[in-house]
């Protein structure tokens, strides 16, 4: 009785109607009148609308909706654009992906792992039916193995640095030391063989698990035809890999000779020597700063970029060696010396211009004033300081007569441009003096990097504001 009594003054008190909702004097508008004065009512969901009703439920979901649309639909894509766009600019404004590259393994390597890793793979527990469990087993191991192929392919062509993202610097490397759009090409060949190898490793893993049918009627799979299921596709799929893996070999070359690279700070002031081939800029980098670069007697010893630093009142500063410039167009150069072009145009470096007025370089004086001059004009906004190299040798070369019909090339060919300081690293003569200047030189660059960085910070915080 108490029970009941208990459970009927339940049903009484909860079904027991609430007093009448009064309205204000003036009605709220609707969430419908609210919606145009930020954005259409086409904006949001058509059956949303219907369901609210009116009052204060109305006006408090309908001041939701109003956030909810002109946040979403101008601040928050307008934000996004933004954010985009300033990511983006970070990417092409850092250094040091090359050292970001996965390691990445050779294809028999992979293989000889992927075979392992798949025969390991054990059938579902609970399957009694030896066929059928074989048939589970079959299926399991090939999609082991199709992963076990596909992932570190995947991994590879994620994880390489796409180009378009890349620092101008960087991008002319790529493009320098492999070729016009052979780095793309590999790695699309790698793309190309993982989609290969899942789309055949996903057929044959199908056709393992499935029942044989016979006549329309699916019919009981033996063992043994289980087994040679699995073995087809393992075939298959080995081939196919097999069939593609030059195109990993290639990968491996490619993240090598990146990896190899130098690394630029952007921030730490750069020194980069400049100048005709064999004019001793390898000689003074050696004396200057911690890097060995091969120093040989013949021009093009130096094949590629150099780096070393220089460690100057407790300052670190880079140097970087060049490959030596002929006298030709730039549209003539070959790519060891384009490589010295993409240094000066994208890097925030001080330039260091080395001369050899005894031409024992091989390289004639009136050639080096022609190139020097190039230089000069294209990157003379660059903080400079010209280096006449072997002066031991100028007063014991032969006397001869030029006849320089230009009267540039005979004032360059006595006395080198204006403002240079003659050193020997054999004869041991102004070193001391162009350390010195170096380090000046590079503590100018050095305020410029810092000018620069607030500059860039300072239209960052304008654009943020506004």
């Amino acid at each position: 009785m108490r029970a009941a009594a208990g459970g009927r003054a339940f049903q009484l008190h909860h079904f027991h109607p609430r007093p009448p909702w009064r309205a204000p004097p003036h009605p709220p508008p609707t969430a419908a009148a609210l919606l145009p004065r930020c954005a259409p009512a086409s904006r949001i969901s058509k059956g949303f609308l219907p369901a609210l009703e009116p009052g204060v439920l109305a006006v408090h979901l309908g001041r939701r909706v109003l956030s909810a649309a002109c946040s979403v639909s101008v601040d928050d894509r307008l934000q996004g654009e933004l954010d985009g766009l300033k990511g983006e600019q970070q990417k092409q404004e850092t250094v040091g992906a090359f050292q970001k590259i996965p390691m990445v393994m050779p294809a028999t390597d992979i293989l000889m792992s992927a075979q392992r890793k798949s025969r390991n793979v054990p059938p579902t527990k609970g399957i009694s039916n030896i066929a059928k469990r074989e048939r589970n087993k079959g299926a399991k191991q090939l999609d082991a193995l199709m992963k076990e192929l596909s992932v570190p392919l995947r991994t590879y062509t994620e994880n390489f640095p796409k180009k378009k993202y890349l620092h101008p610097y960087e991008r002319s490397l790529i493009e320098l030391t492999f070729g016009e759009g052979y780095y793309e090409q590999v790695i699309g060949r790698v793309d190309a063989l993982r989609k290969k190898i899942t789309s055949v490793g996903k057929q044959h893993a199908s056709v393992c698990a499935k029942m044989k049918f016979i006549f329309g009627h699916p019919c009981s799979t033996t063992k043994r035809e289980a087994e040679e299921r699995l073995l087809e596709g393992r075939k298959k799929l080995e081939e196919t890999f097999q069939h593609g893996k030059h195109a990993i070999d290639d990968l491996v070359n490619v993240a090598k000779a990146l990896r190899s690279m130098p690394v630029v700070d952007l921030d730490i002031p750069t020194l980069c020597l400049v100048g005709s081939p064999n004019v001793g800029k390898s000689s003074l980098v050696r004396i200057l700063s911690s890097g060995k670069p091969e120093v040989c007697s013949y021009p093009f010893t130096t094949r590629g970029i150099l780096m070393g630093h220089i460690v100057s009142n407790h300052e670190r500063f880079q140097v970087t060696d060049t490959p030596g410039l002929l006298t030709r167009h730039d549209a003539d150069r070959n790519n060891i010396e384009r490589l010295t072009l993409a240094v000066l145009s994208y890097l925030p470096i001080a330039v260091l211009y080395v001369h050899d007025l005894s031409e024992d370089c091989g390289t004639s004086v009136t050639d080096q004033y022609t190139t020097y001059k190039h230089i000069k004009e294209r990157f003379g906004d660059r903080l400079w300081l010209d280096v006449i190299s072997k002066c031991d040798l100028l007063g014991k070369t032969a006397t001869t007569n030029f006849d320089d019909t230009d009267d540039e090339v005979a004032q360059y060919r006595r006395l080198g441009p204006e403002g240079a300081i003659q050193v020997s690293v054999k004869g041991e003569i102004g070193i001391k003096e162009l350390k010195q200047r170096v380090h000046e030189l590079l503590t100018s660059q050095m305020a410029r990097i810092k000018a620069d960085r607030g500059d860039h910070e300072t239209q960052e915080t304008a654009a943020t504001v506004s």
